[in-house]
């Protein structure tokens, strides 16, 4: 929110308390809302690009995004960081596996067919399935279609 009645615009948001996000309003079915917390995040910190003025030392900023963890960073599959990560995750994981099936190291992979094949089938598999939301959309399609042989 912003706070028109001063000259300088105040950043306003009630989980926001004395420099840093109060976790505690964050917990949403017992469990902790990191995306809550990147959101938020991000809202005061393009907040703060458009009203650099309203940035003072009066409050010392005690938030640090490092207490936000590695997955849920990663699990931001709009965020280019995340993407880099995970598909360079997936690609040197599978580099392990074809050279543990086929003996042939990295630069031995870029010439044989299979490999290649291999790279194909899991850039096909990274775009497809790329968020964790996508397995279970897979889940109740797949369901839909079994739906009649269940009732017989």
């Amino acid at each position: 929110e912003l706070d028109t009645k001063s000259s300088v615009p105040k950043f306003i948001d009630e989980r926001w308390k004395n420099g840093t996000w109060d976790l505690n309003m964050f917990v949403k079915g017992g469990k902790m809302d990191w995306d809550g917390v990147i959101n938020a995040e991000a809202r005061r910190r393009k907040f703060l690009e458009l009203y650099p003025e309203a940035s003072t030392n009066e409050v010392r900023v005690l938030f640090r995004s490092s207490i936000i963890p590695w997955w849920a960073w990663l699990m931001r599959s709009y965020l280019p960081e995340a993407e880099l990560v995970r598909a360079a995750t997936v690609g040197i994981l599978m580099t392990y596996i074809v050279d543990a099936l086929t003996g042939l190291d990295m630069v031995g992979q870029t010439g044989n067919f299979i490999c290649k094949a291999g790279d194909f089938v899991t850039v096909i598999g990274v775009i497809l399935f790329r968020q964790k939301k996508d397995f279970n959309n897979l889940q109740r399609l797949a369901d839909e279609a079994t739906l009649y042989d269940k009732q017989w």
